[in-house]
This record gives structure tokens, sequence and C-alpha cells, in this order.
């Protein structure tokens, strides 16, 4: 239990009324200019040299959009392999509900989990850039109305865009998330304006059909891949079996999150930029994303479930082939330890009650920093690394 000494508060010295602007106009211009205020002037960097860089400075998720995600036919293909009935049957019962008001004490322990990883992040040194205002527009919030999608859960930030280099790659991901760089697009121009030669390389948005059962016709999830060394994206799709890639790879059917045809479509134009791209198969019954599957720690030492198979169906990707694979526990795995932040120079940010990772951790000489997470990836079957969007990744 935490106590009140130790209780990390959210400061809320910025917070507005969102009824006090007499225009919806005014309300959009306050709203837009809180995020351009946290960027303008202040030397922030918009770039990635690869994911286990240097974290320098990222976009962070709030509690200010909390609600509980409506289970869509894309959302029950995404945990259907990787959750119990009990926790399917809360989204069910509470979809669309704001989480203060079907459980207010539970909503207070987010609030105190976001700070502690505000606190925590600002501590090691990270800039930060978050909601401040306390609100956002009603058309951010109800984006997915259209096809009864979920209301915007606006604690995983992680879903506003991926980085390569100077280039910002721009696609959506699952659900309640897909408004996430939408929500942000002042922060989004207004980086892009203060670094010199940034690039804004988007891919087609999903289309909203209520019977997708994933990232829709094109096929990309903007949490299947992440930026390796060596210029390298790293694509990852889940399936229950082996058995079941050679129909993923031609249909997308068994795939829980994205699948081969988004990847060749965007790499026709990444490649242009000089990137190369490899493909992984992991256990979509660990989890439904790659990045809740594999760890960054530090270049040279990657992170992977303890399970016998390292969590795939396929052999290590070359970029990693060579690298010291860390043993995640799997009953971590079911906690979010995958789902971590690392700042790259051996210290990672962890949910707390990852235990015997942090101790693995501990005993190889890194230093874990335990946030108070347990809660929303209990809620939401999502961690940290979901919650934060790299701004600037870059080593000295």
């Amino acid at each position: 239990m935490i106590t009140e000494e130790t209780t990390p508060k959210l400061n809320t010295s910025q917070i507005t009324d969102k009824d006090s602007y007499t225009t919806d106009e005014e309300r959009w211009d306050a709203f837009n200019k809180h995020w351009e205020d946290q960027i303008r002037g202040k030397g922030l960097k918009f770039y990635e040299e690869h994911c286990m860089a240097k974290l320098r400075a990222c976009i962070v998720g709030d509690p200010f959009s909390v609600f509980i995600p409506n289970l869509t036919a894309e959302m029950e293909n995404m945990i259907k392999d990787n959750t119990t009935e009990e926790f399917k049957q809360y989204w069910i019962d509470n979809g669309n509900k704001l989480v203060r008001d079907v459980e207010p004490e539970l909503y207070d322990q987010m609030v105190e989990a976001v700070a502690d990883r505000d606190e925590k992040y600002e501590k090691a040194g990270v800039t930060i850039i978050k909601n401040k205002i306390g609100w956002y527009p009603d058309p951010v919030i109800n984006f997915n109305d259209c096809f009864d999608g979920p209301k915007y859960l606006s604690i995983y930030n992680g879903a506003v865009w991926k980085m390569a280099g100077n280039n910002v790659l721009l696609g959506q991901t699952c659900g309640p998330v897909k408004q996430a760089e939408i929500a942000i697009r002042a922060a989004t121009i207004a980086l892009a304006e203060e670094s010199p030669g940034t690039k804004l390389v988007g891919f087609p948005v999903h289309e909203p059909n209520p019977n997708v059962k994933g990232p829709g016709i094109a096929g990309l999830d903007s949490a299947s891949f992440r930026c390796m060394p060596g210029k390298t994206i790293l694509f990852g799709y889940g399936v229950t079996s082996a058995d079941q890639i050679p129909e993923a790879k031609r249909t997308g059917k068994g795939t829980v999150a994205g699948w081969p045809r988004g990847q060749e479509l965007y790499m026709n134009l990444l490649r242009e930029l000089g990137y190369k791209d490899e493909t992984w198969w992991f256990d979509s019954r660990l989890s439904y994303h790659e990045d809740c599957v594999m760890m960054n720690l530090v270049e040279g030492v990657i992170g992977l479930p303890d399970d016998g198979k390292n969590g795939m169906w396929t052999d290590l990707p070359d970029c990693i082939k060579d690298w010291e694979i860390f043993p995640i526990p799997v009953e971590d795995i079911k906690k979010g330890a995958a789902n971590s932040t690392t700042l790259g120079d051996g210290r990672i940010f962890i949910n707390s009650k990852c235990t015997k990772t942090i101790d693995l951790l501990d005993k190889k000489g890194y230093e874990p920093i335990p946030v108070k997470y347990d809660i929303l990836w209990e809620t939401f079957n999502s961690g940290m690394d979901c919650s934060d969007a790299n701004i600037w990744r870059e080593n000295d």
C-alpha cells in the first residue's frame, strides 16, 4: 500500500475548466497552444537513433480521458488469446464508460500511477511533454463514434508515432488510441518545425469498418514495429501457433495486430529512406503486440520470454541473432515486464510488480526503476512503453 507520504501527486497547476471558454474555437486554440508552449524554443530534437539509444525526451500519456474500451471485433481479436474471461467481461460490462465513474478509487490509483511515472522520468533527466490543461476536446474523445468504436484512452500516448532517424512514422494502432496523434497534432507540427529536416512519413489510416479484426485493409499497426540499430525496422506479428503463419502472411487471418501487407507497402517508402526490414512471429498467447513480448534494454542485449522458445515461432532475426538474450519470466511477461521503457544506459522503468525481472536485472548490473504501474496493466493489459512515445533518442 502506498503511504500518504510517498503517494505521488499529479501537477494540476495548469489545468483549466473545459467549459470556461466562450466559443469552441477559443477552446481549441487554448488546447493547441498549451502543446506548442511546451515545445517552441525548448531545444528539443525530433530524432531517434534507434529504440535503445539514450532517451532524452518523450510524449507521455495522461489520466484526462480514461475510458474502458468497448469490446469491438477489433479489440476482442486483439485480447482473445492472452486475457481471461473475467477481463473481457469487465470490458463488456463497462465499455466506453469513464473509469472515474465506474470505480472512483481505481481511477485515483491510476492518477497516482501516472504521477509516479512522470516524477521518475523527470528525476532521471527525461524531458516529458504531456497534457497539462486537463481535458480533451469532445471530437477527439469521440473520434471513433462513426463505427461505434472505443472512446479515447489518453494514458497510452505511445500510439502517437514511431521514429526512425528524423522520420516520424505516422500510422495508427488499436481502437481506443487511434486518435492519439490527432489529439496532439499541434505538438507534432511544433516538434517538426523546431527540428529542421524532420520528415512526416504517413500511412493510410484505418477504414471505419466495425467488423475489422485488426488494422484494416492496409494491414499496418504502428505497434507492430520498432527501429533497431543498423537502420533496421523490425516487424513482429502474433499468432497462437507456427502453423498459422503461412495463412497469416497471405491474408492476415489469425494475427492479432498487423500483418505483412502493410509492412511491404510501408517499406516501399522506408527503403528509399535508407532502411531495411526484418520480421519475427511471436506467440500471441503471451501478449498481443510485439512490444509486450520483446523488451528493449541496451544495444547488444534484448529481453525475451523465458518459455523455451524466446516467445517466438521463428528464429531470431538477423539484427539480434548475435545479441545476449535477457530471459524474462513468463509470469512477469503477463504483468507487462517486456513493455518497459529503457533509458538506454542500463536504467529501465518497469512495473513494480514484476519483481522477478527486477531482481534479475539488478543481479545483471542494470538499474531497474520500479513504477507503480500494475493497476494500469491489470485494467487495460498495456504498460509503460505503450504510455510514451520517443521524441528524442540519441547516444552521446
